[in-house]
């Protein structure tokens, strides 16, 4: 199983560096960080809103009362896209379970939506609904939850820039990881391909 997240996490990055560049919106779900094992607490991530030459980065602030799924999270974030403008960016995410693992089937699979928006130059809103697929466990004392999170996204634009308003229905998918040394804490890694483009590692704080 360790094989299996180490592989998770190299084809991540590979697949990061290899996308194409974003648009210049920043887009609040990208990446949005559920999985079927997501901790509860307090997060604190650097950002990149896209792989392109010229996109800035940013920080990112979660919080989550409980453990995913059944909880809801929340988000706020400032980042600079394409061109150094800055956008402020947030929602809120909602989950709940669909499969949990077994002899048959090894993985736990929940729903996701959420709804957000990213506020710059333009504005732009998002509503992304689809799947998270992992697993977590535990192995020589170290926690680790790899995961993966398939879904459609529906964007709602509006701005001076754009030439017009309108809806564009997307595809997006997380590939992630989160690793725990100590239960009070984890490390976590995720990063957006498709109709996405963003990066996200950071440290989340269990609060008691």
């Amino acid at each position: 199983m360790r094989k299996v997240s180490l592989g998770l996490l190299a084809s991540l990055t590979l697949l990061f560096l290899a996308a194409s560049p974003a648009r210049a919106q920043v887009h609040w779900d990208g990446p949005l960080l559920v999985s079927p094992g997501t901790p509860a607490g307090w997060g604190v991530f650097l950002v990149d809103p896209g792989p392109g030459p010229h996109d800035g980065i940013g920080v990112l602030s979660t919080w989550r009362s409980s453990d995913a799924p059944g909880s809801l999270g929340y988000r706020v974030g400032l980042a600079e896209g394409r061109g150094g403008d800055l956008t402020v960016y947030g929602g809120m995410d909602i989950s709940g379970n669909l499969v949990i693992a077994s002899a048959d089937f090894p993985l736990d699979v929940i729903w996701v939506g959420g709804v957000g928006a990213g506020v710059g130059k333009d504005v732009i809103l998002s509503f992304p609904l689809g799947a998270s697929l992992g697993r977590d466990f535990q192995a020589d004392g170290v926690w680790f939850n790899p995961y993966f999170t398939p879904r459609v996204v529906l964007d709602a634009e509006f701005g001076s820039s754009r030439r017009r308003d309108g809806l564009e229905l997307g595809f997006a998918v997380d590939l992630g990881i989160d690793v725990a040394f100590d239960p009070g804490w984890a490390f976590r890694f995720a990063g957006s391909l498709g109709d996405r483009r963003g990066l996200a590692v950071g440290i989340n704080f269990r609060l008691r």
